[in-house]
């Protein structure tokens, strides 16, 4: 039994998994240069050397447009949450009853985003993450679809 690649739209054959295309438009960016100059002004002549390395990742918007479903991070919110009773405390330093609030408020909220961004990562995302894993683009009509499912 073969599965129909077809677009449901257009009824295009070219059509793409939208992994392929994410993976396609990702490049790893590593270079190195020398430099040298020589310049000759009032205090006599100088010279001047440089090595320059860059290293980075460039994405194109098409990969970017067909990314998988990010799951929730953990750590940044919870340097946000932190930054927040930090802030907090500073001002409310001198009041024991508002800073002890503050410190619980602080324990709960850093409590509540662990459980809700676990929560999220083990149930809520491995459906999207499958979604995208059987989903498609056509290069003809820029039609996003899953395969199996008529929409």
């Amino acid at each position: 039994m073969s599965t129909d690649l077809n677009c449901p739209t257009c009824n295009s054959d070219a059509t793409q998994r939208l992994s392929v295309i994410f993976e396609h438009g990702i490049s790893d960016i590593n270079t190195s240069s020398n430099t040298s100059g020589i310049g000759l002004g009032r205090g006599g002549l100088g010279l001047g050397l440089a090595k320059t390395k860059t290293r980075g990742t460039a994405q194109t918007a098409m990969s970017l447009k067909a990314s998988p479903p990010p799951k929730k991070r953990l750590l940044k919110p919870l340097g946000y949450i932190f930054l927040v009773y930090f802030v907090l405390s500073l001002f409310l330093g001198h009041n024991q009853v508002l800073a002890g609030l503050a410190g619980t408020l602080w324990i709960a909220g850093s409590v509540a985003w662990i459980v809700f961004a676990v929560n999220y990562n083990s149930k809520t995302w491995p459906p999207l993450k499958a979604i995208w894993d059987d989903s498609f683009l056509c290069n003809r009509c820029n039609h996003m679809f899953q395969v199996g499912k008529k929409t």
